[in-house]
């Protein structure tokens, strides 16, 4: 988890660098090539944390390759923990036939979100202002950079917020969306917001982007072993982004304080 976003000193530009720039070279000051043939505008404050899933850090960048690959026939994606919407805009650029509902707790990443969108002219991202959760109520947080965050923190030099917090269940049904592609990063706050999707998951079978917090969802009080049970009852199976199989039971004893993971039904 970072409090910044910046991009590491290379001696060198890796591989990854090098592409990006090519991609780039006729981009204008408030754009971003993405991707051959990817190309968005962004809020200036969106440009580094979006060059991450490009350069900056090739396990995000091969994140959101999966992300793209795995995708292609998909057309709903529910964006939990959507920050500046790196991935809802992604999705709704690729089809005109696709929406994104892209749900952020953040005030101030919010308003980062909206205006992508809105220079995006994304009229297929719905974006919502709210803590998804395993309970509808209110959710005490802090900020760490421009992340709402649940887990607890001992540094009491961090912002408090409290957000409105309702189930992915009820706010599926309140916006009669049923998505076929579920990203969740959420810091920590996994297992709740994956139990409060039970329904979603058992009966609609979504594609699933994870984001596993270790140490944060054990302080939250939850457990990757809540979590594996969660998914192991609703029938899905884990993978690396390389496309490894991950045994679900093995999710549990991995040493890797951050991991991204996709599952299938």
């Amino acid at each position: 988890m970072r409090d910044t976003f910046w991009p590491p000193k290379e001696s060198e530009p890796s591989a990854l660098k090098v592409a990006f720039d090519k991609l780039n070279e006729t981009a204008a000051e408030d754009e971003i090539v993405m991707r051959e043939g990817l190309r968005l505008k962004v809020h200036p404050d969106s440009r580094i944390p979006f060059e991450y899933f490009c350069h900056i850090e090739a396990e995000v960048a091969e994140e959101m390759d999966r992300f793209i690959e795995q995708t292609r026939d998909k057309t709903r994606l529910l964006d939990v923990g959507a920050l500046h919407g790196v991935f809802s805009l992604v999705f709704a650029s690729l089809g005109a036939d696709r929406k994104a509902v892209a749900v952020d707790a953040s005030p101030v990443a919010y308003s980062r979100l909206l205006y992508n969108i809105y220079k995006n002219d994304l009229k297929n991202v719905v974006p919502v202002e709210c803590a998804l959760s395993s309970e509808a109520g209110e959710l005490s947080m802090h900020y760490e950079w421009e992340h709402a965050v649940a887990a607890r923190s001992d540094n009491p030099k961090r912002k408090r917020l409290t957000m409105r917090k309702m189930t992915g269940d009820a706010l599926c049904e309140e916006l009669s969306f049923h998505p076929d592609v579920i990203k969740i990063d959420v810091e920590g706050h996994e297992v709740k917001v994956i139990k409060g999707l039970a329904r979603e998951l058992r009966e609609r079978k979504p594609l699933l982007f994870l984001e596993l917090h270790r140490q944060r969802i054990a302080d939250e009080d939850d457990s990757i072993e809540e979590l594996v049970n969660a998914l192991r009852s609703a029938g899905y199976k884990a993978y690396l982004n390389d496309g490894t199989p991950v045994p679900l039971d093995g999710l549990a004893a991995r040493p890797q304080p951050v991991e991204r993971i996709y599952l299938t039904p």
